[in-house]
């Protein structure tokens, strides 16, 4: 049967007093309510009628839940008050409870409410009913001194031998008779007391005859009316009125008690009732003192915590908690000191070793005058808060199946969907370990892909294997992956599928292992670790079957995707990229070259006679021979992306970073012979295949793709009818090509017959002219050109990588003449030869160099001069190089200084002795004051360093004029000699002057 609730709502918002009103209903109360959002609503409402209980919002526009709490107390009525809200903070809480609220409850945990308030109204009508018992009392004592004052009690004198002597008129009226009808002594007295009360008259009165003192006595006399009256009776004696034989005569104060008593009983029979609600209570209801100690306990108390009320009786409130928190109990005590109040949720553990969650509210009471107790309130929320982690798991799961669907939507990318949804599994799932794999069918392993939460390290140690013969067994991955069916784990420690090292250093409880099943075949699995034990039941499980399900169905769309993907941009029969995605590719790579000013070749090229070995052999034949041939693109290619098959017998790639047309054109010709130079093998038949190309370059023969398409496919044509094995579009690129291959070809034979020499150019010192050394250049004795000056050739030497060999020659030849000049008898100078780049590049080169110099003089009369911008390419490296060619006892000069990007900080480190100021300067600073301001700053800085300088390009005398002026160390130039064969060097220097 419901309980009848006459409800008095102080809420603004008309829904929120529905949800009260609804849960109150749920449990179990027969609501009647009025809801008032003002001070003058509800004043008007508390004077209108009566309320069981005011439950109120805190948090309202006009006023708040305090102010409803204190006008509830102004009208001193002692009902029932419960503060709602749901953002009160603790601090507030405690102000409320101590300002006179029952208590607090969150909005978010309505659920209480009902609990709370049956609670209350309870408590309430104990002290309604122990108020009425105390005003009863109050009243009956009040009555009693009044007339005390006003009038005097009943009383009787008796005699010595017990005779009542006088008596008062409401001695009669106390008793109901007659003032005639009085008893007249104390023998007939007695026949009146209830027989059970006569023999404690008797002695007491014996007793007190015998002392002579005064004593106060209670018992039961009857009423004429038939009720039995409790009197108080106070026998004292009068003094000096002792007969002869010393017997006293007495004076009696006699007083009906009865209203008296029965308010003593009634408040006996209220304090019974409540102790007896407080025992048979479900809820634990105890008291202790500020130290701790247990002082009483009802036996909800002993059934919750299985001890024997004897033995918490000699506890303290800290040996019930699970130890883990009991460093949290000192603050505990010093809230309840401080605070009045203390609520919250212990841990705490049963006589058993059960763990279990409390829900507890404290209050500090008062005995007495000094003595302080906490009474505590406590609620076993243990399947209270389990149920609320289940729905905070299950939430959880919810969240993120709908993360991962929202997920699936909007990626097409397979490892990112397995990326984001480990992330979404890991951060808004809550599980410590999230980990996607996918099946490998050639080793049978599941190998991970994504992960949260872990490493490849701890996932290596996982059993991945979903062989059957497996040595180890196939774990409770293979298992999955097998029976395409989920494998969980609910206790991973004591389960022997799961060896422990596989799991329980991930920080794992229970695991779950979800096959991704596309097609009916498992593709993959996901793996979801969580800390809980027992975390996946059948509702979990519910949600993580259809999240794996959401998962294989993406798999499978991006699968029919890639498919489709797959047709519409690769070719079927080669894997290469079809035209329309080749072009989208080339188109791509146009756009950065054009940003990056780059030059991008695309080469166009088709199998001679295809169509009829097509013809002929079968079309079956024709596709085998398509597709070794792009096999052979591909295995040769730097990087297949740049290859398509863009028509039926025609191939297309392209090289995004061509540097020279010639050295594109070589590679056109190396690529032409690595596929085509070998026969292929169709069927039984062994064919020799060539091909034809067709070169145009952008931006110069096109700037967009279909344009440098069409003019590469129009040099094809024209290669075609040519017989030519390559043209570019335009046939001056062309021609300069074979110019260039043909001399590449005449390099080549002309250091096979040792057509190349060296000239010298001396270098002298600016004041006395005398030469201190000399540059070694290599110049190009052609029988057909004649002296081909470096300018023609250097470049391509460098380009074809000729130079490693031309250098080491020149190097070799450098050596050898200065040995000649010494053996000669003449003064010869350092000799300095320049070093490219490529000989600097290469790790041999410093073994090269000593390889030279060891045919040479000892020590070697040999200086290396490399540019400034060759020596910033790889400082570090080069530093290193040049400090083990320096031990040699070679010389270091940096050769065309002022032109590159050196910094001086590397300057300082670099072991050279000299810095050649390039020749551009020279010529230019006579008219322009800011070269000379250079080159006059190279020269200071040269000597800051201790370095030697050196003036290139010195043609006139003004010039070393001013480079003496400016302090420069040496010259080098036409003003004394042009670069000279070896025997026109060797009488220069027997010309020099001995020194």
């Amino acid at each position: 049967m419901s309980e009848s609730l006459r409800l008095l709502l102080v809420e603004d918002s008309e829904n929120d007093a529905k949800l009260v009103v609804r849960t109150l209903k749920r449990g179990g109360f027969d609501v009647r309510s009025e809801r008032v959002a003002s001070a003058a609503t509800m004043v008007a409402a508390l004077e209108r009628q009566a309320w069981d209980a005011v439950i109120s919002d805190y948090n309202m526009p006009q006023f708040t839940g305090l102010d409803a709490l204190n006008i509830l107390r102004f009208t001193g009525l002692d009902i029932p008050f419960i503060l709602i809200s749901g953002t009160v903070g603790e601090e507030i809480a405690v102000d409320a409870l101590k300002a006179g609220a029952s208590d607090y409850v969150l909005k978010g945990n309505l659920q209480r409410l009902p609990n709370v308030l049956q609670r209350e109204l309870r408590e309430a009508a104990i002290r309604a009913e122990h108020r009425q018992a105390q005003r009863k009392l109050m009243e009956r004592e009040a009555g009693l001194h009044r007339a005390q004052v006003m009038a005097r009690l009943a009383h009787v004198i008796t005699g010595p031998d017990g005779s009542f002597e006088s008596w008062s008129e409401s001695l009669a009226q106390l008793i109901g008779v007659e003032p005639d009808q009085m008893p007249k002594s104390t023998r007939e007295w007695l026949d009146l007391i209830h027989p059970e009360d006569r023999a404690h008259f008797r002695a007491t009165s014996i007793e007190a005859g015998q002392r002579g003192t005064r004593v106060r006595l209670e018992y039961r006399i009857r009423h004429t009316d038939g009720a039995w009256i409790e009197i108080r009776q106070v026998m004292e004696p009068l003094e000096g009125q002792a007969d002869a034989d010393g017997r006293m005569r007495w004076f009696n104060t006699l007083q009906d008690i009865s209203e008296q008593k029965q308010a003593e009983e009634a408040l006996r029979a209220a304090e019974d009732r409540y102790r007896d609600l407080v025992e048979h209570s479900h809820d634990l209801i105890c008291t202790h003192d500020l130290e701790g100690n247990l002082l009483s306990v009802n036996e909800a108390g002993v059934r919750l915590t299985g001890y024997s009320r004897e033995t918490l009786l000699r506890m303290n409130l800290i040996d019930l908690l699970v130890p883990a928190v009991r460093s949290s109990f000192p603050a505990y005590l010093a809230e309840v000191r401080t605070q009045g109040v203390a609520s919250g949720l212990m841990r705490v553990r049963t006589a058993g070793g059960e763990a279990r969650w409390w829900e507890y509210r404290n209050t500090l009471r008062t005995q007495g005058v000094a003595v302080a107790i906490v009474r505590g309130m406590a609620q076993d929320v243990t399947e209270r808060k389990a149920q609320q982690h289940k729905i905070e798991h299950l939430n959880r799961v919810y969240t993120v199946l709908s993360g991962i669907n929202a997920l699936i939507v909007r990626v097409s990318d397979r490892m990112e969907l397995y990326r984001e949804a480990c992330r979404i599994a890991f951060e808004l799932g809550g599980f410590p370990v999230a980990w996607i794999g996918e099946l490998d069918r050639k080793t049978m392993r599941v190998v991970p892909v994504a992960w949260q939460g872990t490493d490849e390290r701890f996932l290596g140690k996982i059993r991945m294997t979903f062989r059957e013969d497996a040595p180890e067994g196939i774990g409770v991955v293979g298992r999955a992956v097998r029976d395409r069916m989920p494998v969980i784990s609910n206790d991973i420690e004591h389960d022997p599928q799961v060896p422990i090292k596989d799991s329980m250093e991930g920080g794992a409880r229970s695991l779950v292992v979800l096959p991704l099943v596309v097609a009916g075949e498992a593709v993959g699995v996901l793996s979801l670790h969580s800390g809980v034990l027992g975390f996946f039941d059948a509702e979990e499980m519910k949600l993580l079957n259809e999240l794996a399900g959401d998962i294989s169905f993406a798999l499978e769309h991006f699968e029919k995707a890639e498919t489709i993907n797959y047709l519409s941009y690769y070719d079927q029969v080669t894997g290469l990229a079809n035209r329309t995605l080749f072009q989208q590719r080339l188109e791509q790579h146009l756009h950065a070259a054009a940003t990056d000013q780059r030059k991008v070749a695309l080469i166009v090229m088709d199998i001679e006679r295809f169509r009829e070995i097509n013809h002929s052999l079968g079309r079956q034949a024709g596709d085998a021979l398509l597709r070794m041939v792009g096999e052979r693109l591909a295995v040769h290619a730097k990087d297949t992306t740049w290859l398509g098959r863009i028509g039926a017998d025609h191939f297309a790639m392209f090289v995004p970073d061509v540097l020279s047309e010639e050295a594109l054109g070589r590679r056109v010709e190396t690529r032409l012979q690595e596929v085509f130079g070998a026969p292929y093998c169709v069927g039984d038949r062994e064919l020799r295949i060539a091909s034809k190309v067709g070169i145009a370059l952008f931006p110069n023969d096109a700037t967009d793709v279909d344009a440098l398409l069409r003019n590469a496919e129009a040099a094809l044509n024209k290669a075609k009818e040519r017989g030519e094995h390559y043209l570019f579009f335009e046939q001056r690129m062309t021609e300069r090509v074979a110019e260039n291959l043909t001399l590449a070809n005449r390099l080549r034979q002309a250091l096979e017959n040792n057509e190349f020499v060296l000239h010298y150019q001396p270098k002298v010192m600016l004041e006395s002219r005398r030469i201190v050394g000399m540059e070694a250049l290599i110049r190009w004795q052609s029988p057909d050109l004649g002296l081909v000056p470096p300018g023609q050739f250097i470049s391509l030497l460098e380009e074809t990588g000729l130079i490693l060999e031309v250098g080491a020659w020149a190097l070799s030849k450098a050596v050898a003449d200065h040995f000649r000049w010494m053996q000669l008898g003449l003064p010869a100078p350092r000799v300095a030869v320049n070093v490219s780049p490529i000989q600097l590049r290469k790790r041999d080169f410093v073994s090269t160099v000593a390889e030279a110099v060891k045919r040479g003089s000892a020590p070697p009369g040999i200086d290396l001069e490399i540019t400034e911008s060759l020596v910033m390419e790889d400082i570090e490296g080069n530093i290193r190089k040049l400090k083990e060619v320096r031990e040699l006892g070679i010389g270091i000069a940096i050769d065309d200084f002022g032109i590159g990007y050196s910094s001086l900080g590397y300057l300082a480190k670099l072991p050279v002795q000299a810095l050649k100021i390039d020749r551009s300067f020279i010529i230019t600073m006579l008219e322009d004051a800011d070269t000379m301001t250079l080159v006059q700053t190279i020269i200071s800085l040269a000597h800051s360093l201790r370095l030697k300088v050196i003036a290139e390009g010195v043609d006139s005398e003004d010039q070393a004029k001013y480079l003496r002026l400016l302090r420069c160390d040496e010259m080098q130039g036409y003003l004394f000699s042009r670069p000279v064969p070896f025997d026109q060097m060797t009488a220069l220097l027997a010309q020099a002057p001995k020194t």
